[in-house]
């Protein structure tokens, strides 16, 4: 009669686990909740409220790819790693679960996490005094359970087995793999031969234990753009959903919020992502808090051009220009609007960029907004297409402007040239490249980091980026007016403050700017 009553009761205990279990996961149905179920000062944030929401797609759909790139210390290894691997034991508790980053003892550190939650908030759970605790999860490790590397659920099918990147998995099948940062470093991510070590590791090792229907969820740091993520997507296009939460959203970077230009990722630490980017290396700040990797070399510009001259302090100017690529539509290319200026000592420094997918009018009057806000002599626009159009709607959103000022009669501030450069767009941008390349032409602080990115991928033989067109655009117009004058002078302004222009003009620079000095 023992042994049936053993049996009995071994029966009854694991279906009470059941029931925890399944409530658990009913009452918290993501990892988010989950890990404030277990510790109530768990943060959560848009960001990381997506992410739980892309993992429950993972962990629910057969086959599933799910990339995430997040600011270093945000929360995504805790959330994806942690919490994410506990609820995917939660729902899947027979899954066998392989997590994988670039050394063993991140992955053992992981691992050990992980058991001690279920160890403490599980069904053998125990006080300090011995006396057990409520059990919370409806999980259990067997209590000889003592090596990180590999563990058993009790009385289910599932395991987990943490390793490093070349770690041999031979007879160790994946129903979930997990893979958290592959590179240790920036300078291992820039090693192809590390690279090509990881990816023949991920070809003859980790994706061959994957069952049919098991999800891959990758989280890294974007150091390379030729890195394992990368490999990834080509190895299997088309099938991988990828997140990225950039620090500061601007154009050009993929941001899962779909949030503005500009706008600041909510942060668990509250980080103060501006400052973090003023003292961080460019290609630093791209990779570990913008989710975009910048090539190493091989472009048109170099990064540390700009690095090496920037000013954090704007100088006066002899001369202003805003300057624009225009687009037509609005979608696809995007409108660049770039404005600069000129010392009276002839250093061309570029100060804003307002560029954005925009229509021929939304363009026209945004320049002539910028136009106005810098006090800018003259609005430049690339004129190979259309010359008479563009000049047309440039005056015609003047007017327009002017018309729903408190001064409708207030006399144009700014002439409109139109600009055409010589060669194809390489030839074109010698000029801009040699004078950032030496600092003649500088950036002001990182106000145009997004132009910084675009210039740095641009390749020879690939489409010319619009804001890098805008800048070409502005520097060969100030090196113009540089080269036709002996000295700059610097013209009566509008108003102390140029946004007041059309509300309250004085006179116009007209006379001033045709004066042969």
């Amino acid at each position: 009669m023992g042994a049936p009553l053993m049996q009995t009761a071994a029966n009854e205990a694991f279906l009470r686990r059941e029931i925890t279990r399944l409530r658990c996961v009913r009452d918290y149905p993501a990892a988010g909740a989950l890990a404030q179920h277990l510790d109530p000062h768990v943060r959560q944030t848009p960001a990381l409220q997506l992410i739980d929401e892309n993992l429950e797609w993972a962990f629910s759909t057969p086959a599933a790819r799910l990339m995430v790139s997040m600011p270093s210390q945000t929360g995504k290894s805790q959330r994806v790693a942690i919490a994410g691997t506990l609820r995917a034991m939660l729902r899947q508790p027979n899954w066998r679960i392989i997590i994988a980053t670039h050394a063993e003892h991140l992955a053992l550190k992981h691992s050990t996490e992980i058991r001690n939650l279920i160890q403490a908030f599980g069904s053998t759970a125990r006080a300090e005094t011995g006396e057990p605790l409520p059990d919370r999860l409806g999980l259990a490790v067997p209590r000889t359970a003592s090596a990180a590397k590999f563990w058993r659920l009790r009385g289910h099918k599932g395991s987990l087995t943490a390793c490093g990147v070349g770690t041999a998995l031979a007879g160790i099948p994946a129903d979930y793999l997990l893979l958290d940062d592959l590179y240790a470093s920036m300078e291992d991510a820039d090693s192809a031969a590390v690279r090509r070590r990881v990816n023949s590791w991920l070809d003859s090792v980790a994706l061959q234990r994957l069952g049919a229907d098991a999800p891959i969820v990758a989280i890294s740091t974007r150091w390379n753009e030729h890195d394992a993520l990368a490999y990834l997507q080509q190895r299997m296009p088309g099938e991988w959903r990828v997140l990225n939460f950039p620090a500061i959203a601007e154009d050009g970077v993929l941001d899962s919020l779909d949030r503005a230009p500009g706008e600041l990722l909510e942060s668990p630490r509250d980080q103060d992502w501006p400052k973090i980017r003023e003292h961080s290396p460019a290609r630093v700040w791209f990779a570990m808090y913008q989710g975009s990797p910048r090539p190493l070399k091989g472009g048109l510009f170099e990064q540390e051009w700009f690095d090496d001259h920037r000013i954090a302090v704007r100088p006066d100017f002899a001369v202003r220009i805003v300057a624009v690529d225009p687009a037509d539509t609005g979608q696809g290319d995007e409108a660049g609007i770039i404005a600069a200026g000129i010392t009276t000592d002839g250093r061309i420094v570029l100060t804003h960029d307002w560029s954005a997918r925009l229509t021929s009018n939304e363009w026209a009057t945004r320049a002539v907004e910028l136009a106005l806000e810098t006090g800018a002599h003259e609005i430049a626009v690339e004129g190979y297409t259309a010359p008479t159009t563009y000049r047309r709607t440039v005056l015609e959103a003047w007017k327009q402007l002017r018309a729903e000022s408190a001064n409708p009669e207030a006399p144009q501030p700014f002439r409109v040239h139109m600009w055409r450069g010589t060669g194809d767009a390489v030839v074109r941008s010698i000029g801009l490249r040699s004078d950032v390349e030496t600092g003649r032409c500088v950036v002001h602080g990182h106000q145009l980091f997004t132009m910084e990115l675009q210039a740095v991928t641009w390749h020879a033989g690939q489409h010319q980026p619009d804001r890098v067109a805008a800048a070409i655009i502005a520097r060969d117009r100030l090196a113009a007016m540089l080269g036709n004058t002996a000295a700059y002078a610097s013209p009566a302004r509008l108003t102390r403050d140029p946004r007041d222009q059309v509300r309250n003009p004085i006179r116009t620079r007209d006379s001033w700017y045709s004066r042969k000095i």
